[in-house]
């Protein structure tokens, strides 16, 4: 009698699991494929391939869909804008973007560029941070300028794509300061904070999602951000500006489709972003990264974009990095 009671209760309990399982599937935001491949441009480690993974992970449990991520890097993400540019629009292929898609596209000029995609949705809003090797001499975003204007071109700082926003970071740093520093390109973060890691860089740049793991083992140590406000979860790291150089330098991160992404696709995405930022697993991973969330719908994110793009090419201009 006890034998049958059990497996009464245990099938019960079974029957309970599946019609909530159920449920949780009636309720998921119909979409117009089973599987979606999200490529990322940037190097596995990188903060954009961080955020593109946690993204697939939330949004299936939120879209009925399977999400999954693809890297396809070379040339600073031209490679990832023209695979994506040949998909269908109906939601099979997605893209994560950051400033340096916008980038590539006015530096390089690639058969498809930012202008040839579609935006879908900003996330949010990365604050970005200097780091250091933990033994490193530099207290200070202030020393290492200091140590910069003394020894011109021999201070050497990672960055990410060559079409990154660390990379123009580095650039309007050097105007700003007076200095000339050795800016060192990697296939993404992940591959820059090896640089400083090894001992061949003596800064980086990245995003606190990417730097967490070497940051908590206190393998690096930041010396400053470029946030308008002390970055949240870096309450004693004091920002650029704070060290007397004017600089606040902000990364998004959003998701974007072919030219021709049907409705359908992003009125799912619009749905589901709000859902998925409320996610308790989910908050706890942006929040531990430093993650502003900055959800932003698909009209919203197109106009931002357009005027991203613009204010972009009059940076590369005013520099003489591409001619009017």
């Amino acid at each position: 009698m006890a034998n049958y009671t059990w497996k009464m209760t245990a099938l019960a309990s079974f029957a309970v699991v599946t019609m909530h399982g159920s449920a949780l599937a009636q309720d998921k935001i119909q979409y117009p494929v089973d599987s979606s491949t999200m490529i990322m441009q940037s190097s596995p480690g990188s903060g954009g391939d961080l955020f593109m993974r946690a993204v697939a992970e939330v949004a299936s449990r939120y879209i009925d869909a399977n999400f999954v991520v693809e890297n396809v890097t070379g040339g600073s993400g031209a490679k990832a804008m023209a695979l994506l540019g040949k998909s269908e629009g109906d939601g099979g292929m997605l893209m994560g973007v950051s400033p340096t898609y916008i980038n590539t596209s006015i530096l390089s000029k690639p058969p498809v560029g930012y202008d040839d995609l579609q935006p879908i949705a900003r996330l949010f809003l990365d604050s970005v941070i200097l780091v250091v090797r933990y033994d490193s001499p530099y207290k200070t975003l202030t020393d290492l300028i200091a140590d910069a204007k003394k020894h011109p071109n021999q201070v050497k700082v990672a960055v990410g794509e060559p079409g990154g926003l660390e990379t123009q970071t580095m650039i309007e740093l050097m105007h700003k300061t007076g200095t000339k520093l050795t800016v060192i390109s990697h296939d993404g973060g992940g591959d820059a904070l090896l640089g400083v890691l090894n001992g061949t860089a003596a800064m980086a740049i990245g995003e606190a999602a990417e730097l967490k793991g070497q940051l908590d083992a206190k393998q690096i140590r930041p010396i400053a951000s470029y946030s308008e406000e002390r970055v949240v979860g870096f309450p004693d790291l004091p920002t650029a500006r704070e060290q007397g150089i004017d600089m606040v330098v902000q990364k998004f991160r959003g998701i974007i489709g072919p030219k021709d992404t049907s409705p359908e696709v992003i009125k799912a995405w619009e749905e589901a972003i709000p859902k998925m930022l409320k996610d308790p697993v989910f908050k706890k991973w942006y929040e531990d990264g430093s993650l502003i969330p900055a959800f932003q719908k698909h009209e919203d994110f197109a106009a931002f974009i357009d005027n991203f793009g613009k204010q972009q090419r009059e940076f590369f201009i005013a520099n003489k990095l591409i001619k009017n």
